[in-house]
């Protein structure tokens, strides 16, 4: 390789480690910590579930208990920096694996670079503290071996069943090593038209240590029972995000939010595999091909899949386009190749530099609207920290019925069993189609409260507005707690007034109204698109997460007085780059008939977002009330 492209790759490797050193935002990282502790206190493998008070008769066959330990002891001695640092190492092993692969071979390797940014980009909305970055890792350090082995290199197959058998230990994931054997013993056959005996034997063995593990058989099959949740007619897969699929995304004009670079870099990942397959199956690189089609077939299906396809793909992705004819009749002209691969090289990394330093400063996430951070901590924007603080000191009586999002997260930080979690092979589609009947009607949820004698509720208002409306017109309820994403509620009951937590006794102040005039965009000038844009590479940036969804609370309780000063808060801390603070100030405004603010705040959406019908009836409504038409 050139110094540039050695500089080059140098880069996207940093700008790997950049995306894979964000705060710790997973809410599955809490039941993780709490069963790899467990096991470390001698309490052995789980078999039936014990970290609820609900579903303690289910069985729970935990094939990622040996992620576990070593995550739990990472966080005794390292606490969330060592978590992040080990994650960033397993994605870092993990693409050098694949650079390594691709150079396994004699062919150009002139596509290498881009598509390893490509690579990098789509998979990185997973790249976090999560147990299929192991898988990822096996999964390449596997792919490497048996590349090696095809290209006719001395290859310690021997380390097959090793790998496997600490896979199958650590998460369920290893059935796809499984694939990938099978496609390399078949690819093989049809290149060679003989069986390769000695892949084979090796391969047999692989199969057959994931046996050892504390479940047996069960441990051994259980994946394929795992794999059923994420057919499309199944409830868990109707109802969690990251089973659908990144061809059919829950975008609207309105909310037209999304991490858009991911989804495209991967949409054009996908299609230039899809496009060397013919190249592939010309240059007898069957096993290559064989890997591409289950793998593009299952990153199509979710987006938690994603990184699959960069994982198995990329290299043979590589080797495609090298013997592409196409390419290779523009090839011809020596000078013109290397012009335009140094222009490539060049633009990659210019790339990587613009989207290293906005990943560093926020920016990257912030304008995505997505709660993830960099840094080496635990996240406050997606996990509820203050909550749990304030519960572990609060003496509610009774269990608590919480979210499934917060359930992994409750049981590490309170010690205590909880209501759901989201260990989906353990909760089962019964009980946890009986948990949304218990949100969602009231009926439901006061059966649930005497069946499991629920003291108080714990949930996330952003997503359980229906919830929050109905508790809060509720006498059986009493609010005693709220702040930017969380809300707890106790039983009447069982109330006391020290339960009160300062959020809630400062709501018997009666709220200011918003002074509008000193508010960017409607009284002095907003925050520029190209200055906010420009800010994201030199400053950290930041999104008013605490007043904004402090005016969410409120306005989903149908209080826009307590709203509105959150709201006009949001907008003066963010400078105004933020359209839907301007929505939201303005629904506010106008259940206020404060009908000229509210024109502005609308006006201001419309110009941004010309898409967003709600905004512009709206606009329409007040032009016609103000008569400005």
């Amino acid at each position: 390789m050139s110094w540039p492209a050695r500089v080059t790759l140098g880069i996207i490797f940093v700008l790997l480690a950049l995306f894979a050193m964000r705060q710790v935002a997973s809410l599955d990282t809490g039941f993780h910590l709490t069963a790899g502790n467990s096991i470390l206190a001698g309490e052995g493998w789980p078999d039936t579930d014990r970290f609820t008070f609900t579903v303690t008769d289910h069985d729970y066959v935990d094939t990622s208990w040996g992620y576990q330990v070593l995550l739990a002891l990472i966080e005794r001695t390292f606490g969330a920096p060592g978590m992040v640092l080990f994650h960033v190492l397993l994605l870092l092993a993990t693409f050098a694996l694949l650079f390594f692969t691709v150079r396994l071979s004699g062919d150009d390797h002139a596509g290498l670079l881009p598509l390893l940014f490509l690579g990098v980009l789509a998979g990185e909305m997973r790249y976090e503290v999560r147990p299929e970055l192991l898988s990822y890792f096996f999964l390449a350090l596997v792919l490497y071996l048996l590349h090696r082995h095809a290209e006719g290199r001395s290859t310690p197959l021997w380390l097959l069943p090793a790998i496997f058998l600490v896979w199958a230990n650590c998460h369920s994931l290893f059935v796809l090593g499984w694939a990938a054997l099978g496609c390399f013993v078949v690819g093989s056959w049809l290149r060679d038209r003989r069986i390769d005996r000695s892949l084979l034997g090796w391969v047999a063995a692989s199969i057959g240590v994931g046996l050892i593990n504390p479940y047996g058989w069960k441990g051994l099959v259980f994946p394929f029972t795992l794999s059923t949740r994420f057919a499309g007619n199944n409830v868990f897969a109707q109802g969690i995000g990251e089973f659908q699929s990144p061809f059919d995304l829950p975008v609207t004009a309105a909310r037209p939010f999304f991490p858009w670079t991911p989804i495209l870099a991967y949409l054009t990942l996908f299609a230039i595999v899809v496009l060397t397959l013919w190249p592939l199956l010309r240059g007898r690189r069957y096993f290559s091909f064989l890997l591409a089609l289950p793998f593009l077939f299952l990153s199509a299906q979710m987006v938690r899949n994603v990184p699959l396809l960069v994982v198995v793909c990329l290299p043979g992705a590589v080797w495609g386009l090298a013997s592409s004819r196409v390419l290779q009749r523009r090839a011809r002209d020596a000078r013109k190749v290397r012009l335009a691969r140094q222009a490539i090289v060049a633009l990659v990394a210019l790339a990587a530099v613009l989207l290293g330093l906005r990943v560093y400063n926020d920016a990257y996430y912030v304008d995505a609207r997505r709660a993830d951070r960099f840094g080496l901590a635990w996240n406050r924007q997606a996990l509820p920290m203050d909550a749990t603080d304030y519960l572990k000191q609060a003496d509610l009586g009774g269990r608590g019925l919480n979210h499934l999002n917060y359930g992994g997260w409750l049981m590490w930080a309170s010690k205590e069993p909880v209501f759901i979690d989201g260990r989906l092979e353990v909760i089962g589609e019964e009980f946890f189609g009986y948990y949304r009947t218990a949100l969602s009607s009231e009926g439901a949820l006061e059966s649930a409260v005497r069946r499991h004698e629920i003291g108080w509720i714990f949930f996330p208002f952003k997503v359980g507005r229906k919830l929050l409306k109905s508790l809060s017109s509720d006498p059986r309820w009493r609010l005693v707690y709220y702040d930017q994403m969380a809300a707890i509620f106790v039983r009447t009951e069982q109330f006391r007034a020290e339960m009160l937590h300062e959020s809630v006794r400062a709501l018997a102040t009666p709220p200011a109204a918003p002074d509008l005039s000193d508010l960017p965009g409607l009284g002095r000038p907003r925050i520029g698109p190209l200055r906010h844009q420009l800010a994201g590479l030199v400053s950290r940036q930041s999104y008013p997460d605490a007043s904004f969804g402090r005016g969410l609370f409120h306005y989903f309780r149908r209080s826009a007085r307590r709203a509105a000063p959150y709201f006009a808060e949001s907008v003066r801390e963010s400078g105004g780059v933020y359209y839907e603070v301007y929505h939201n100030l303005g629904a506010a405004l106008f259940l206020l008939g404060r009908d000229h603010g509210a024109r502005e705040c609308y006006r201001i959406v419309v110009a941004e977002v010309p898409g967003n019908e709600n905004a512009r009836e709206r606009l329409e409504q007040l032009e016609q009330r103000l008569g400005t038409r």
